[in-house]
């Protein structure tokens, strides 16, 4: 079979590998789409996570762990899946025409792909899901103001998830660097975007939030009329700004909230007093809850309540998997970019 092999930073090509074999309670699933993560960046560009983001096999590291696919072989212990179910499941290895499953449970790990739902859509549920349990995890009430940085899948999953939970929040306001994602976000949603490699951020949430005073500091410290942030960036090593970390502490109002989802390339420094004077609560957010927002996902895709084919701007076949992972680097041209293993 193909597969997407990683061998080192900036280099990733297509072979042949053998095909895998299952146990008794695996599946094997024959891959029709799978989307490359910005945790997979982080490992293209400079080896970081390759370990655990990766599927080791005869012919080398097989990347990917959003994928939908078609199942192609069943376990004899396995039960509720059956051959031709169209799957969402969770495991890496998945740019292949076909990755193994192990262990396979129904709503745990795999997820039925409901009618309605294509590949392309359904190799999706993995990102949402885990914008879902941020946006959970942040919980903002009617009348407050959110912060989103980062416009890759995982923050505009984020806008779509808000716009789906009822809340009647004031302003969503996206932070990029990137003029096509921060209109996709408006696109999807948001009140309004800020630019911060052209603006000053802090400044800009005050022109858009208003300023509150700190007020156990008596008037001598003030932020934006922020109540929760969420950090879908982390720490990349490339750009020149402060880590988004040190900028979402100074942004949140006293109480406030921020939620960092973002994966960190390398140590930060940063300056705590805002966070301490401010009493800002801090939540790490890693994947999601899987008996909930997995399926949950799906839902909203079948119900057409969120458009995650809005947010696929490039389709790339196994054999250019190279070339996918390079355009889904340049921020500038690319939002989500999914490899098909299979002909759809």
């Amino acid at each position: 079979m193909k597969a997407a092999i990683y061998h080192e930073p900036m280099k990733i090509t297509t072979e042949d590998v053998p095909m895998p074999k299952i146990g008794d309670m695996d599946i094997l699933v024959k891959v029709h789409a799978c989307g490359i993560c910005g945790s997979d960046l982080h490992m293209y560009r400079l080896g970081v996570f390759a370990e655990g983001l990766c599927r080791p096999s005869e012919g080398g590291m097989i990347p990917g762990h959003e994928f939908s696919g078609e199942v192609a072989e069943v376990g004899k212990d396995v039960s509720g899946i059956s051959v031709g179910d169209r799957v969402s499941a969770l495991t890496f290895g998945g740019m292949a025409e076909y990755v193994p499953v192990s262990p396979a449970y129904l709503g745990i790990n795999v997820y039925k792909i409901p009618d309605g739902v294509n590949w392309v859509e359904a190799a999706t549920t993995e990102p949402l899901a885990n914008s879902l349990h941020a946006t959970k995890l942040g919980n903002p009430a009617d009348g407050q103001n959110v912060v989103i940085f980062g416009a890759g899948i995982i923050g505009l999953g984020i806008v779509q998830s808000l716009k789906v939970t009822g809340v009647k929040l004031n302003k969503i306001i996206m932070v990029d660097v990137s003029d096509k994602r921060l209109q996709m976000a408006k696109d999807l949603g948001a009140d309004d975007v800020i630019n911060a490699g052209k603006e000053d951020v802090y400044q800009r949430c005050i022109d858009l939030t208003g300023e509150v005073p700190v007020t156990i500091l008596a008037g001598a410290m003030t932020s934006p009329d922020v109540h929760v942030v969420y950090d879908c960036v982390g720490y990349i090593q490339e750009r020149p700004e402060p880590p988004v970390l040190q900028q979402v502490m100074l942004i949140a109002r006293e109480y406030g909230k921020v939620v960092v989802h973002g994966a960190f390339e390398a140590p930060v420094t940063l300056e705590m007093m805002p966070l301490v004077a401010k009493h800002v609560q801090v939540l790490g957010s890693y994947g999601f809850v899987i008996q909930e927002d997995g399926a949950r996902a799906l839902e909203l895709m079948r119900d057409k309540k969120v458009d995650r084919m809005k947010i696929v701007t490039h389709v790339f076949p196994i054999e250019k998997a190279k070339e996918a992972f390079d355009i889904q680097c340049q921020v500038d041209n690319s939002i989500k970019v999914v490899v098909t293993p299979i002909n759809n």
